[in-house]
């Protein structure tokens, strides 16, 4: 499966590559990754309006047809790993490719929204997009190593139940 990551941020810095780059080597090689940065609109004087319609046209410009879509924003979905692991086993299955997309900082407008599939938060805190295309990272890693099995990713609300026993 191809995944692509489309986010509007700069070049990634020298700690934000390392990370990335750890993670990258630890997804098994049937599981695809690139990225794609959508730089911010370069005027500071660009109204919230008319910078989430900049933003989300280039976003657009790099969703794949045929692909299914998930938009990461803070009024999405929360998910959980097991259900993200179980997500990207299906779409594995069905060998359907997926494009995930990180809005800029003021969101994403309208007609991005009704492009995407599903859309999903990864928690109620907020966090800088160079910090959540690594936690992105980790999930994917996590996503595998539940559909394989690994057990020191394993994580259940079951084992936590028993443990407050």
């Amino acid at each position: 499966m191809k995944c692509k990551i489309i986010s509007v941020s700069h070049k990634p810095a020298d700690w934000e590559k390392k990370a990335l780059d750890f993670y990258l080597k630890q997804i098994p090689n049937n599981f695809k990754l690139s990225f794609v940065e959508v730089k911010p609109p370069a005027s500071k004087a660009m109204s919230r309006e008319d910078t989430i319609r900049n933003e989300s046209t280039e976003l657009l410009k790099h969703l794949e047809q045929g692909a299914f879509k998930i938009l990461w924003d803070r009024k999405g979905t929360l998910i959980s790993s097991e259900s993200l692991a179980k997500l990207f086993q299906e779409k594995i299955d069905l060998s359907e490719n997926i494009n995930m997309i990180i809005g800029g900082s003021y969101g994403i407008s309208e007609e991005l929204l009704a492009q995407a599939d599903l859309s999903l938060s990864a928690s109620h805190l907020t966090f800088p997009h160079r910090l959540f295309k690594i936690l992105l990272m980790e999930q994917i890693y996590r996503a595998s190593a539940i559909n394989r099995n690994h057990p020191c990713l394993l994580y259940t609300s079951d084992a936590a139940d028993e443990e407050d026993s």
